[in-house]
């Protein structure tokens, strides 16, 4: 590899990052060549994600076989397999209740799909962001009871939902879920669930999908030794789930470690082999050719299966992904990929408005960021959020949309060092918010107008607990643009898949400069940067045009520059170029 060999003095990035390079060891990095017979990019990077020598062949082998636990080591999951095998088997009419995003419409399509294979009787219901709201409520129950319904399962919902099943002793409710979950209750048949307080699986990494599918791989094996496969019944292969397992623990942003690891690289193989009609409907309208990659899964396929949920019918992804019908799997793809056009109009329209808020109102010198608005669509305060904290590097808390009752819906999001999910629950506890939950990085929560002003002094008397620090930005190495081509990029996304806990890498271009500078939808910069050498390497900066970084870019067009960003491969047809997406800059000292 072509990299620097020594390190670089930087000035804070134009962000207000803090770039870091670790000094690489490299008599560990001979021993673990000699090994693995890897590059030496590669070992730094698991070195850098703290892939310790001992763990690295077992973190490579990606493999469904050698990764795949017993589903039994999970609480309750023997109760739950063998109710829901005689559900199955007796032809008891058998509800679902899924959440409306990705995860919870995927595991809801594969369990459908998995019991419908043998007992028709099976009834699914996605609630309504806005009508509903999340998980289990009292009237959706009250329809699946009234349908004859003996057995309930929520998927991806309702871990913490025990009291709105406590009026129907006669339903059994089976939860599989992934949310924390603090309450163990003898409400619930059956709770399935790696984050219960008194799970031990060690699986706490898992998306509703991963457990629904452990969950399908031990009522398999329990409809096959009760001999229920016979010469007139055929196995069900699992295989046939594993890409839209795939599609929800990326688009979930679940942490890229152990399990998920292999859900989402052996799904993303057999994306060809199993081709669902209705995923394969959005890649035919909108002319993809190349092959499905983990980036697919999380910017393209992800959002167009959450956009019935966010602004249209939260039904519309559970019946693209179960639709066995060509005509009509195009007919929604259509109508889900319209959605989501005016979702991002919706979700940009709003950002614009939550950014002036925030310079024209908000105190500068707070760690937290609070937002509101009456004409915020439920739909996209959870996006505002997350762009938020993003571009500020502090936790947000948006708000929106009151009805009739002034009760206002809110998103939060967070950084590392503040479980934004406890401090929910805390406030839940203080009376502040009507109801709340989430998890360390994401929440959600409703508040009645007259607690607004109080739960913003109870958000301030938090400030303390939380650092200002700058974002620290882990760098894998130096490299100039002569350095790369398609094969070390190729090396590079091969180790993944990337995301959450297994970060893509980050590297830096020092001094390079500016070559053909386009401005895209008003919104992107499209150009290459040229090293000494006069070798050059395209990059992209996404939403920086109007912002600090992409104003910086723009205005030093001709000087020597430090960048910093991620590689890909940049596929259009037949043709494929190495790409750099751009992150951070900075001027060179």
């Amino acid at each position: 590899m072509n990299e620097i060999p020594t390190v670089i003095e930087f000035e804070d990035s134009i962000i207000g990052n803090e770039w870091q390079i670790n000094e690489p060891n490299y008599q560990l990095i001979e021993r673990i060549k000699n090994i693995y017979s890897l590059d030496e990019i590669i070992i730094k990077i698991l070195l850098n994600r703290n892939i310790t020598e001992t763990h690295i062949g077992s973190f490579l082998d990606k493999s469904l076989k050698n990764n795949m636990p017993d589903p039994n080591i999970l609480m309750d999951m023997q109760k739950a397999t063998n109710r829901i095998a005689k559900a199955i088997q007796d032809d008891e009419v058998i509800g679902v209740i899924g959440d409306y995003d990705v995860d919870g419409i995927v595991s809801a399509s594969i369990l459908c799909k998995f019991i419908s294979l043998f007992n028709k009787n099976v009834i699914v219901k996605i609630p309504d962001r806005i009508k509903d709201g999340y998980g289990p409520n009292e009237e959706i129950i009250k329809e699946l009871n009234d349908k004859n319904v003996s057995l309930i399962i929520t998927v991806d919902c309702g871990a913490n939902a025990s009291d709105i099943l406590k009026s129907k002793a006669e339903i059994d409710f089976i939860i599989l879920d992934h949310h924390q979950a603090n309450e163990i209750s003898d409400k619930y048949f059956a709770h399935v669930n790696p984050n219960r307080v008194d799970d031990i699986s060690g699986l706490h990494y898992l998306s509703a999908a991963g457990v629904v599918f452990l969950t399908l791989v031990s009522i398999n094996r329990s409809l096959r030794d009760s001999g229920f496969y016979n010469k007139d019944t055929d196995e069900i292969n699992l295989l046939m789930f594993l890409p839209l397992v795939a599609l929800a623990t990326v688009a979930d942003v679940v942490p890229q470690i152990g399990l998920n690891r292999s859900f989402v690289g052996q799904g993303l193989k057999l994306f060809n082999k199993y081709i669902n009609i209705g995923i394969n409907s959005i890649i035919k309208i909108n002319n993809k050719q190349d092959e499905i990659s983990c980036s697919d899964l999380g910017y393209f396929i992800g959002p167009r299966i959450n956009a019935g949920g966010r602004i249209g019918q939260s039904s519309l992804g559970f019946d693209l992904l179960t639709t066995e019908d060509p005509i009509v799997g195009e007919k929604i793809a259509i109508e889900l990929d319209k959605l989501n056009s005016e979702r991002k109009l919706l979700e940009e329209k709003a950002v614009e408005e939550a950014l002036e808020m925030f310079d024209v109102h908000s105190e500068k010198n707070d760690n937290l960021i609070f937002l509101k608005s009456d004409n915020w669509h439920l739909g996209v305060i959870g996006l505002i959020s997350s762009r938020i904290t993003n571009r500020y590097h502090k936790p947000s808390f948006v708000i929106s949309s009151k009805n009739e009752d002034n009760i206002y819906t809110g998103s939060a999001r967070s950084i590392g060092n503040f479980n934004i999910g406890q401090f929910v629950e805390q406030a839940v506890k203080s009376k502040l918010l009507i109801s709340g939950g989430g998890h360390r990085m994401a929440a959600g929560f409703k508040i009645h107008s007259d607690n607004i002003e109080k739960f913003k002094l109870f958000l301030l008397n938090q400030n303390n607990k939380i650092s200002n620090s700058k974002r620290i930005l882990r760098v894998d190495g130096l490299l100039m643009a002569s350095a790369v081509n398609i094969n070390f990029i190729e090396k590079i996304l091969e180790l993944g898949p990337y995301g959450n806990s297994f970060e893509e890498p980050l590297f830096i271009f020092p001094g390079h400069r500016i070559n053909n500078l386009v401005i895209l939808k008003n919104q992107h910069l499209k150009f290459s940067i040229q090293d000494e050498n006069n070798y050059k390497l395209d990059t992209i900066s996404f939403r920086s045009y109007g912002f600090p970084l992409g104003d910086f870019i723009c205005e030093n067009a001709y000087k020597k520059i430090n960048f910093l960003g991620r590689l890909s491969l940049n596929k259009w047809g037949a043709n494929i170029r190495p790409q750099l997406i751009i992150d951070d800059a900075s001027i060179i000292q």
